[in-house]
């Protein structure tokens, strides 16, 4: 049995998703598009079949995304700048 190696230079390296959020309008329209494609699939295959389920499950975790990104607060300049520079004098916290 032969190995073989590949060349460091034809492997893409893998890149993962940017940690940025998506606007409003974009996830409502994401959110808009697979309540639309899951009653589709209902539609056509039935509501028993691995399709629908499948879709409706993604339908499920967008709602749960929404409204957890409804609960999350507003941070100020001062607790962005504490988040991000954590041994600096004004981020330190003191128990009084």
């Amino acid at each position: 049995m032969a190995y073989t190696t590949i060349a460091s230079s034809t492997v893409s390296p893998i890149s993962t998703p940017s940690q940025k959020p998506l606007s409003k309008a974009t996830f409502e329209t994401r959110l808009k598009a697979a309540l639309e494609h899951a009653r589709r699939l209902t539609e056509m295959h039935g509501p028993r079949s691995i399709d629908a389920a499948i879709a409706w499950e993604t339908v499920e975790e967008l709602q749960t995304a929404k409204a957890h990104q409804q609960q999350v607060r507003p941070t100020t300049a001062f607790v962005r700048y504490c988040a991000e520079n954590p041994h600096a004098p004004e981020s330190r916290m003191y128990d009084v």
